[in-house]
Formats: structure tokens, C-alpha cells, sequence
């Protein structure tokens, strides 16, 4: 795991020495908030191999910095590689340590420097919301991005904040039996933005509250996102997360490798297809062409070969069940499809198909009888509990898509599969009419959070 932000200057000797020992901690990202810690973190950062850092002014010490502190920062960041960013910086309006227009202006200069250098910023914001989002939008921090860290804010916020390419950090206030509101927040976060970190040692999570926090701890963090990340399991929390954190500070080996195959939750997907036959307006290929899903890099540069899937698959009993998604439409490769699944059965594996339910606008209903006792479960994305909606949500090309989409459902139903349908519970859709048409189909029914994928 990586621990994206920590104090390691300010733990107690054998909690630091526990954290650089600890092999689960692949990286630590250790932070200089004023002129004494600033040094700490870079002295630190060039004696562990592990440890990176980030140094800024922290809005409680605004009163206090001039311009040739900005300049001395500025040249720490230029001729020390392993700082990664700027930070943390932002605005503390909830004890207002320092005048606020004074925070504003030093938060301002810094995001101007990291522009300048190319370097993501870590940002600390506290009952100062809309100042924090006003600042970053109009000081371009789009252009760099960056980290709000330890996140406690608004879901509406959390959204502008990812709006403008900034990944949301989490602490060990999650795991406060009073933060439900945050743990709301944290249930739609996009999974390609979540980071997590321990702020140690400050905020102990709530199995050691009212002792220090040291990085270790971060486990807790990470299991309190696996109980509330549909989904998810601990390995998955871990490697999203770790991968998250290695591009947006460039660290470690992050090259989004094409997966062909990945594991989430015990279920192996396959990636048939990139290719999609609907221009859904919540898709992540249609919104900012980011393919990481929970850590893997969702996307192939070609479609990949039968004898290439059923190598990577191995053993399908080894998985609860073997799913056909990714972000393409899997009835698009219906042969290959078929003999995919087909080899799974035999294996005695569980096959789900995740599709749009247009197969019948390419191919004749009597195709689908092709697929009984190889496919045990379709999930079909219906999205929408009328056409004149699902034209607005999903773009088809087809004029008839929606008609086709009951059509199927009801067609798998009748040859005895086992049907799901799913709807993304984007604005504007009515939900409870979508499940209830659902249900008057004969289907189950999943509502899928928008945010979430995977």
C-alpha cells in the first residue's frame, strides 16, 4: 500500500522505524508543511529509498511567509527529485491561524509555482470549500492537478474537485462510527480518483483512536473502503489505490499495461472488445477517456485472441465467476464470445455476459439459443424505464435500441436464463420506474452507482 500522506519527521522513533521496515508499505509520501518540516521531509526522502515528499506552506503558516520563502521553496522543488509535489497548501478558514486573505495569496503563489515546475499540489482545505474551488479554478490547477487531501468535504464538492482532475484522498476519519455522511461521499467517489493516507501521526483510525497514528495503520483506512466500495475486496483497494498514487506522483512502475483479464472481487473479467455500438454519456470512455478501473488499465490496442483469453483465464474454478465486460459491448464478438464460454462450462466455471442488450439489432433473436448452458447469468445495462430517456442517456444509433434491449431481456427470460438488469442511477433517470420495469420483465434488478466503476 501506499501511504500518500504522512509526517514521518513527527512520529516517535520505533513507530518510524516500524514504517520503513514495513514491506506491505511500498511507498510513503512523508510532507513539509513549514520551514523546519520542509527540510525534515527532504532529509528523509533522500535517506529511504521508499519515502518520497511533498513541501509547501501549509495555511496556518501564511502569516509568516515572504517571497524569499516562495523563492527558497521553489528551488528545494527544482533541485531535489524526490519531492512530487507541492504541499500541503490550501486554506484553513475552521481556526484561521492566519488572516485569510493572506492564506489566499500564499495559496495562490504556490499553485503559480507548481505550474511552473509541473508538480501536482496536496491541498488542505477546512471550512473553506467554495474559496478552496474558486482558487483552483482560477489559478489554473487544472493544468498540474493534484491531491485534496485528507478529504472531509461535500459530495458536491468532491465532484468539482474531480471535475477539475484532483484525486480524493482519505484518512482514518472514515472509520469514525460518526462520519457517515463522508463514507456517503466516499461510496461515489470515481475508484480511478481515491487515494488513501494515515496524516500520521494525527487521526488515528478507530480500532487505535487516542493513540499516535504511524503509516501501518493505514490497513484500516483500506478496509473501512472495502466494506464501502461495491465490489471490493482489500486486494483491490490496495492495488487501486497504489496505482492511483503512482501516476498522479509518478512513482514506481506505472505503465498502464493493457489487461486483458483483470481480478476484482474473485471475479475475472475478460476484455472481448473495445469496440460499442452506444455512446452512454456516464461512460468513462465517453466522459475523459481514463481506462483505469480499480487499478488495472481497461483498454487493449487490439481485440485479443480466443486462444489469448483462455490462456490468460488458467484456471475459471479458481474464480466465483467468470464475467465478460470491460468497455466494449462482448455480444460484438459473438463467436468468439460463444467459444470462450464454451471452454469455461467445460472447465466447470460460472460465466456472467455484461452487455447492452442489442445483440437482436445485429444478429437474429434465434442466436441467442446458441448461448444457452454456456452463459448462466446476463446482465443487461437497461438504463433508462422509457425510450425517449435511454435515447438521451445512452446515444444508440439505432432508433429502435431501447425496443431491443426489453426484447432481449424478455428473450433470455423465455429460453430460462438468468437475467439482471442494471441501471446507472445518472441524473436524470427515474429509477423506480426503471425498476419496476425491470421487474415486470421478469429480470432482477441492480441499481449501479454513477460514479463507480467496477
Amino acid at each position: 500500500m501506499i501511504d500518500t500522506h504522512c509526517h514521518l519527521d513527527l512520529l516517535k522513533k520505533e513507530d518510524y522505524e516500524e514504517s520503513i521496515k514495513d514491506g506491505s508499505l511500498e511507498y510513503l509520501i512523508t510532507v513539509g508543511y513549514d520551514r523546519k518540516t520542509i527540510e525534515n521531509a527532504l532529509r528523509i526522502s533522500e535517506q529511504e529509498d521508499k519515502v518520497y515528499c511533498a513541501i509547501g506552506f501549509h495555511p496556518h503558516e501564511a502569516d509568516k511567509v515572504k517571497d524569499q520563502d516562495l523563492e527558497w521553496l521553489k528551488s528545494l522543488a527544482l533541485s531535489h527529485p524526490k519531492v512530487k509535489a507541492l504541499g500541503e497548501i490550501g486554506l484553513d478558514f475552521y481556526k484561521n491561524y492566519s488572516d485569510r486573505k493572506k492564506q489566499e495569496d500564499i495559496f495562490r503563489k504556490q499553485i503559480q509555482i507548481a505550474r511552473e515546475l509541473g508538480l501536482p499540489i496536496v491541498v488542505h482545505s477546512r471550512n473553506a470549500e467554495e474559496e478552496t474551488y474558486r482558487i483552483l479554478r482560477e489559478e489554473k490547477a487544472y493544468e498540474v492537478g493534484g491531491v485534496m487531501h485528507c478529504f472531509t468535504g461535500s459530495y458536491e464538492f468532491m465532484k468539482k474537485c474531480i471535475d477539475l482532475g484532483f484525486y480524493i484522498s482519505y484518512s482514518g476519519i472514515i472509520t469514525y462510527p460518526n462520519a457517515y455522511s463522508l463514507r456517503e461521499v466516499v461510496k461515489r467517489t470515481p475508484t480511478q480518483r481515491i487515494l488513501i493516507e494515515t496524516d500520521s501521526p494525527f487521526l488515528a483510525p478507530q480500532p487505535v483512536r487516542g493513540k499516535p497514528n504511524k503509516p501501518p495503520h493505514i490497513r484500516y483506512v483500506a478496509e473501512t473502503l472495502a466494506q464501502i466500495i461495491p465490489n471490493t475486496n482489500l486486494e483491490d483497494v490496495d492495488r487501486m489505490t497504489s496505482e492511483n498514487a503512482k501516476l498522479i506522483f509518478n512513482i514506481g512502475n506505472n505503465s498502464k499495461k493493457e489487461s486483458i483479464t483483470y481480478v476484482i472481487n474473485n471475479k475475472l473479467y475478460i476484455n472481448l472488445t473495445n469496440k460499442c455500438n452506444l455512446h452512454c454519456v456516464f461512460c468513462q470512455r465517453e466522459r475523459e477517456r481514463n481506462f483505469m478501473v480499480k487499478g488495472y488499465w481497461v483498454w487493449v490496442s487490439k481485440d485479443p485472441s480466443v486462444e489469448e483469453v483462455i490462456r490468460e483465464i488458467g484456471d475459471p474454478k479458481k474464480y466465483d465467476e467468470i464475467v465478460f465486460c470491460g468497455y466494449g459491448e462482448p455480444t460484438l464478438r459473438f463467436s468468439a464470445l460463444k467459444e470462450i464460454a464454451s471452454w469455461v462450462k467445460s472447465q466447470g466455471g460460472k460465466v456472467r455476459v455484461d452487455t447492452n442488450g442489442l445483440l437482436f439489432t445485429f444478429m437474429p433473436k434465434e442466436s441467442l439459443k446458441q448461448l444457452k448452458g454456456l452463459v448462466d447469468v446476463w446482465s443487461v445495462s437497461l438504463n433508462a424505464p422509457d425510450e425517449e430517456t435511454y435515447n438521451r442517456v445512452c446515444k444508440p444509433v439505432q432508433p429502435n435500441a431501447f425496443e431491443m434491449v426489453v426484447e432481449f431481456i424478455k428473450e433470455a427470460k423465455n429460453l430460462g436464463f438468468e437475467v439482471i438488469a442494471t441501471a446507472v442511477d445518472f441524473p436524470g433517470v427515474d429509477m423506480k420506474k426503471t425498476e419496476e420495469l425491470a421487474t415486470s420483465l421478469g429480470a432482477k434488478w441492480r441499481a449501479r452507482i454513477y460514479e463507480s466503476v467496477g
